[in-house]
């Protein structure tokens, strides 16, 4: 317990220093910005964080950025949760696949399709899923379209879900791309070590090897990556809620940096961090418990 409170305690510390050098590079590079001139760095962050006021937003109704952070961040956490599910869970599957069959055909279209998706940006993929199959402007029409707006879950969870599926989908192929090849490559790596040799030897079949030896040790490596992969997962999540049209905290951050709100831009810095620095840690619990070299490691420090 005492080691993840001080994990939690790390977390809160990464996000008020990163919002903290986001004020600093805006107070020092562009002053002007700031209509009350003598809050210092320590007030704003008193502010901010002991009493959740991130001051208002300065463009359209100039409503408090707290309120559009409550809003908005249910939505932030669907799409992320759901996009890194499926990445994570894809690029594993592929990469076990993969290893299994490696010279087959399935093989060779997963990877060629994994080096696709980790070159298209998400924002074409996105555009060219909703230009295909969007609902009522699909030029292929297959029945049942991808729905153009969000719907919250208390509203219909059916249609919520609906609503989320292919942006979690198109959110998550570069991170399955990524842990795919990771995998992949670990897999084989781990394939000639002694103890696969001897499992084999003792007449285990090949899937048993892979199952129970191979595809566990090459988890811990593939975590890791996801885990180092996030800020990219956040940075897709801007241009998915945008081309998706969903209601996040993100979703006005290019017209929030054309418009200089540095108010609303400040409220989006600390809950980038959040999800980044909450997911982050998540993923260093997951390696805990999947490798015993880190237990051991933890337990003799």
């Amino acid at each position: 317990m005492r080691r993840i409170a001080g994990r939690l305690v790390g977390v809160a510390v990464v996000v008020v220093a990163a919002t903290a050098c986001a004020w600093l590079l805006f107070r020092v590079l562009r002053p002007e910005l700031f209509h009350d001139g003598d809050e210092s760095l320590p007030r704003y962050l008193e502010r901010a964080f002991l009493h959740f006021d991130f001051g208002r937003s300065e463009q359209g109704s100039q409503r408090p950025v707290a309120d559009l952070i409550r809003e908005g961040l249910p939505a932030d956490v669907s799409v992320l949760s759901g996009g890194l599910l499926f990445g994570v869970v894809a690029g594993i599957g592929g990469g076990i696949w993969c290893a299994r069959h490696p010279r087959g055909i399935g093989s060779r279209v997963a990877q060629f399709v994994a080096m696709v998706a980790m070159c298209a940006p998400v924002y074409v993929v996105g555009l060219m899923a909703l230009l295909l199959f969007g609902a009522d402007i699909a030029i292929v029409p297959l029945g049942v379209g991808i729905p153009l707006h969000y719907v919250d879950f208390d509203q219909s969870p059916s249609r919520w879900l609906g609503a989320l599926i292919v942006p979690w989908i198109v959110l998550g192929l570069p991170l399955a791309a990524m842990c795919l090849r990771v995998m992949l490559g670990q897999m084989v790596e781990v394939a000639d070590e002694d103890y696969v040799r001897a499992a084999r030897a003792k007449g285990l079949g090949e899937w048993t090897v892979l199952r129970r030896h191979i595809a566990p040790a090459a988890l811990a490596p593939t975590t890791m990556l996801a885990g180092a992969a996030m800020p990219l997962l956040i940075t897709n999540v801007v241009l998915i809620e945008q081309v998706f049209s969903i209601p996040g905290v993100f979703r006005d951050l290019t017209r929030s940096i054309g418009t200089s709100n540095t108010t609303l831009i400040l409220g989006m810095t600390a809950v980038g961090a959040f999800l980044i620095a909450t997911t982050t840690l998540l993923f260093d619990l997951l390696l805990v418990w999947l490798d015993p070299r880190v237990r051991a490691g933890q337990a003799g420090s």
